[in-house]
């Protein structure tokens, strides 16, 4: 196209669109700028929500605690703690005192020990081993169920029999 006031007008108007352009894309930056920074003071405003009912749980919990905490007292615990004590110490006095021994002799160790030698020698000396003799002769554990192989022939007899 040559240089004239058709080429001029189509410039001017190809001009006034890439301005029209330009407008738009701003304000379509703005847009979603606005929309952006509307979603960060959303967020911000439903933590402090969020916080708010936070805090007061916690609060309503201490309340509660120091509540149930003024129905213990302490110096009643150390209390009943060493009253367990002292029953358990009677306890075992009482056990001790029923396990006492009435003039039955110590046992002595020495004693123990050759007994117990003298078992082991009368045990190495019993090397009979006859009574394992009718054990030995025994008859074998059969494998099977007696008369299961002829049952199971006369079955198959049987079907071919239908099947001929």
């Amino acid at each position: 196209m040559r240089d004239g006031p058709a080429k001029n007008g189509i410039k001017a108007k190809a001009m006034r669109v890439l301005q029209q352009k330009k407008r738009y894309e701003q304000q379509l930056d703005n847009l979603r700028q606005q929309s952006f920074n509307m979603e960060q003071t959303n967020y911000a405003t439903q933590t402090l929500k969020d916080t708010q009912v936070t805090i007061a749980a916690m609060k309503t919990g201490m309340k509660e605690m120091k509540k149930e905490f003024k129905k213990i007292n302490i110096e009643e615990i150390e209390d009943v703690q060493d009253d367990l004590a002292d029953l358990l110490e009677q306890s075992e006095e009482v056990q001790d005192v029923l396990g006492r021994s009435y003039g039955v002799p110590d046992i002595d160790e020495d004693e123990l020990e050759a007994e117990l030698n003298a078992l082991g020698d009368e045990i190495a000396l019993d090397d009979d081993t006859s009574y394992l003799d009718d054990a030995a002769k025994a008859p074998n554990v059969p494998g099977k169920e007696p008369g299961a192989e002829s049952f199971r022939n006369k079955v198959i007899k049987y079907c071919y029999s239908v099947l001929l």
